[in-house]
């Protein structure tokens, strides 16, 4: 019992570590295609997109061959992190 309730604990604080930006989408938002231009002007193809559960945009694609998820914030276009899939 309690080698399970270590582990759940432990689980429960690497979450974090894996937790998606958040942004605060304002009343002017940039545009979507924005961040999409933005990123196959630097030779990224994207799959799919999404704005995630804390208002990002969020596209995943491929770069150079690598599975990406690259996240944008709604209000300034600038990318925020970009995490390899």
């Amino acid at each position: 019992m309690k080698k399970t309730l270590l582990a759940a604990i432990m689980m429960l604080a690497a979450v974090p570590a894996f937790a998606e930006p958040s942004c605060n989408p304002g009343a002017e938002l940039t545009p979507i295609w924005q961040s999409i231009k933005t990123f196959e002007d630097e030779g990224g193809e994207v799959m799919s997109f999404k704005i995630n559960g804390g208002g990002c945009y969020e596209i995943y694609g491929k770069v150079d061959g690598a599975n990406m998820e690259v996240f944008f914030d709604p209000n300034t276009g600038e990318e925020l992190d970009r995490i390899e899939a």
